[in-house]
């Protein structure tokens, strides 16, 4: 089956494959407009380089359908964020079958200014060429 010629119901395997994984502490899901946007939040070290998520896109039989498209929306206001194209296992829980498969991915890392202790926002656009579009807000605790 291709992922190429999908219906609807295919499109939403396809998009779960297009799985983050998230050192989190909470999370909330809702669409609108047809975008999907996620609330999430975590801790930080100040200054430290911190992973916050990393995406890829999958076929049915776990090879790579593309590499997400992924866009600051909402910069931090006491850091910065790196989007950065990385080789990552598609480790997704919902598809067991594919988390060993080693894939082109795009991995977001967030570093607080130095010096920074308190809270910090940023909100990131993942799409996947597919239709399927989701942002991703991220409350971030800095702490020393």
């Amino acid at each position: 089956m291709l992922i190429s010629n999908r219906t609807p119901m295919m499109r939403t395997s396809a998009a779960e494959f297009s799985a983050l994984l998230l050192p989190i502490l909470a999370s909330c899901t809702t669409t609108s407009g047809g975008i999907v946007t996620e609330n999430k939040s975590l801790t930080a070290v100040s200054a430290e380089r911190t992973r916050l998520a990393q995406a890829w896109h999958l076929k049915a039989d776990c090879s790579q359908a593309s590499r997400p498209n992924v866009r600051t929306v909402s910069p931090p206001a006491h850091g910065k964020l790196e989007i950065v194209p990385e080789d990552v296992l598609a480790n997704s829980k919902k598809f067991s079958k594919c988390a060993t498969a080693k894939t082109a991915g795009v991995v977001v890392y967030y570093t607080s200014a130095a010096g920074y202790v308190g809270p910090d926002k940023t909100t990131f656009r993942e799409s996947y060429g597919d239709g399927f579009v989701r942002d991703v807000t991220f409350d971030v605790n800095v702490v020393k």
